[in-house]
């Protein structure tokens, strides 16, 4: 597919997916939405991947929903917000909830504004990388709005709740070293995208399957109650070991070799 709001480039088993609006400092639209949501459906049926990279051009990742462009069609909003049922993700909360999916670590590069909507889809990924000139803020309360795209689903992870209802309600603007300390951000780098290449190497030499059982548990079940958690890790260490990676690890290990592995096993 064709996109016009985002760059979708293929490095082997890592794909990097940027925010490309530069001239509106990759502020979120309806395009946008609607193209985000296409290819994070489109990779999470990609069993050779390894990892993503989400990332904005030109030096920003996003300063957040382009409002006036959304405002001049009603319909937009109705087709954000509608869902068919409650706990679902709307379309609003897809182009954050939907990278939570993915069998595969996702790893956001944030360098300038990540504002509001743009602060959203950077929490859909597992790790956030931060350039030192980063400027990061929940920013929807200054529109006289909640937030409400998937990105409090982090939030509760990753930072105590009063410090993360702070930082919401007031729509407090924070450099990369007080994200940082809060726990918004995994780590600030002078050169975040060469540190994200670094870990997708690392992630790459692992067995895909054991990433995408990790994956998954710590994301669908770090806040569950203990018998779920337990429960699945029961089931996913036995998926492994029935699988035919976990055979090509063992043969690595015996030869001492890099092992060579194959496709994830399906639906994780």
């Amino acid at each position: 597919m064709d996109y016009q709001r985002i760059k979708v480039m293929r490095d082997n088993h890592v794909v990097i997916v940027s925010l490309n609006r530069p001239e509106k400092l990759n502020a979120v639209d309806m395009l946008m939405f609607n193209e985000l949501i296409h290819v994070s459906k489109v990779l999470r049926k990609d069993r050779m991947l390894r990892a993503v990279i989400l990332t904005g051009s030109e030096g920003n990742f996003s300063s957040g929903l382009d409002f006036k462009s959304m405002m001049k069609n009603k319909s937009f909003a109705a087709k954000l917000l509608f869902k068919w049922l409650p706990g679902q993700s709307n379309r609003a909360q897809q182009v954050s909830s939907n990278w939570r999916k993915l069998s595969v670590p996702v790893i956001a590069v944030i360098e300038g504004y990540c504002w509001g909507a743009g602060m959203q889809i950077a929490l859909g990924a597992d790790f956030r990388l931060c350039a030192p000139n980063a400027n990061l803020s929940i920013m929807e309360s200054r529109m006289g709005l909640t937030s409400d795209m998937a990105g409090s689903i982090a939030l509760r992870e990753i930072m105590p709740k009063d410090k993360a209802m702070r930082i919401s309600i007031c729509a407090t603007e924070l450099d990369a070293e007080t994200a940082l300390s809060l726990g918004l951000v995994t780590e600030v780098n002078d050169e975040p995208m060469v540190e994200a290449l670094a870990l997708c190497s690392q992630i790459a030499q692992k067995s895909p399957d054991v990433t995408a059982a990790m994956k998954h548990m710590y994301t669908r079940y770090w806040t569950a109650p203990a018998w779920k958690l337990l429960a699945y890790e029961t089931y996913s260490q036995i998926r492994i070991m029935l699988g035919r990676n976990f055979v090509r690890v063992q043969q690595a290990l015996k030869n001492k070799t890099a092992p060579k592995f194959e496709p994830r096993q399906r639906h994780w």
